[in-house]
């Protein structure tokens, strides 16, 4: 499946125009974060093992276009979450990676201290490749496979100063409808992730 071009088209339009405020003293800012992620629904109570946890990394930049409103883009990766189990006798291991492109509007609560709070809606563009590996003692079989789409994504986060250019800052992350119901099913991702953000 082929990206959808236009919400590709919009997240590019979204980062020009983040550079464009960006190079305003103390508008724009770039981060990372470190987490861990939940794929809802991948365990569906019949495998043998069954682990839908994994851990994620996310690498961000932005802009703020006043205290209240600022744009962002980020790329997060979603390391491998793993199921296996025993079906008519034929052992089954399926492992599923993730790469998420999401653009976002940002709203906060007017800053008056070292804290900040908002919220964040938009849009991601995901990859998902799957590692599928099965046998029945004699014979064995595996293949890869991926798939790609569009999504929604929300979120809420707070941040703290640690200076005027540094910032600490924790966010819960929602990508809603992941995956092909056609295929290998949607699953909503929950993350919850904390890291530096450097302003500029």
């Amino acid at each position: 499946m082929k990206w959808n071009r236009t919400v590709i088209l919009f997240s590019l339009a979204l980062a020009a125009q983040g550079q464009a405020y960006g190079a305003q003293p103390g508008r724009g800012y770039l981060g990372f974060s470190l987490g861990q992620a939940t794929v809802e629904d991948f365990c569906g109570g019949g495998e043998a093992t069954c682990d839908d946890e994994a851990v994620s990394f996310r690498a961000y930049g932005g802009t703020e276009l006043t205290d209240v409103i600022g744009l962002e883009l980020g790329y997060r990766y979603l390391d491998e979450v793993e199921a296996s189990g025993v079906i008519d006798g034929i052992a089954l291991a399926v492992g599923v990676q993730g790469h998420l492109i999401d653009t976002s509007l940002r709203i906060g609560v007017p800053q008056s201290g070292p804290f900040k709070l908002f919220t964040r809606a938009g849009l991601v563009l995901w990859q998902l490749d799957y590692d599928v590996f099965a046998t029945d003692g004699l014979d064995s079989f595996s293949a890869t496979d991926d798939d790609s789409g569009f999504a929604l994504r929300g979120g809420l986060g707070v941040s703290y100063d640690v200076s005027q250019s540094l910032r600490i800052r924790a966010d819960w992350d929602l990508y809603l409808d992941v995956g092909d119901e056609d295929e290998f099913g949607e699953s909503d991702i929950n993350v919850f992730s904390v890291g530096p953000e450097f302003r500029f």
